[in-house]
């Protein structure tokens, strides 16, 4: 039987697909993976290509391979975390480990249930927001995602993003 965990994950990969299908196929082609291990132990060849991939002993929920369709060697990669909670602090101080390490075209952290009142109040603090949730000046977003595969404006973080998706 499967879990809600797994049932979510593929929500998100699903939105994940369909995201980097409308922002980078036209340069890129495009995978989506469900790791099971640390992205320094995936057994795939584009994974091997990325900058440093051997220093990344950690895992994230899902994985954009973006390959660009000029040379099969410059290699992009997308960071997904999902939850079927709300998303605390830990969990987003996480992802911005991970995004400075990786430097990925993008960095997503999605959940059925947002944040909490407590981390959403700490993130409308800009200079907070920022410091959590900047990485190499891009962003990571946060985003409340519904069974649907909709997205709630109201539970996107940073704020400036809640019409982009």
């Amino acid at each position: 039987m499967i879990s809600e965990k797994e049932r979510y994950t593929n929500v998100a990969k699903k939105w994940l697909e369909e995201f980097l299908e409308r922002n980078y196929s036209k340069t890129h082609n495009i995978k989506v993976i469900i790791p099971s291990t640390n992205i320094s132990k995936i057994e795939t060849e584009e994974i091997k290509k990325y900058p440093n991939y051997s220093i990344m002993d950690f895992y994230s929920d899902l994985i954009g391979i973006l390959i660009s369709k000029k040379d099969k060697n410059d290699i992009g990669l997308v960071l997904l975390n999902r939850s079927t909670n709300p998303i605390n602090v830990k969990e987003i101080g996480e992802m911005n480990i991970y995004s400075n390490i990786v430097k990925p075209e993008a960095s997503f952290i999605v959940s059925l249930k947002g944040l909490p009142n407590e981390v959403s109040s700490l993130l409308l603090d800009e200079d907070i927001c920022s410091s959590l949730l900047t990485y190499e000046n891009k962003n990571i977003i946060i985003l409340r995602l519904d069974w649907a595969g909709k997205v709630d404006k109201k539970g996107t973080f940073p704020r400036e993003f809640k019409d982009s998706f």
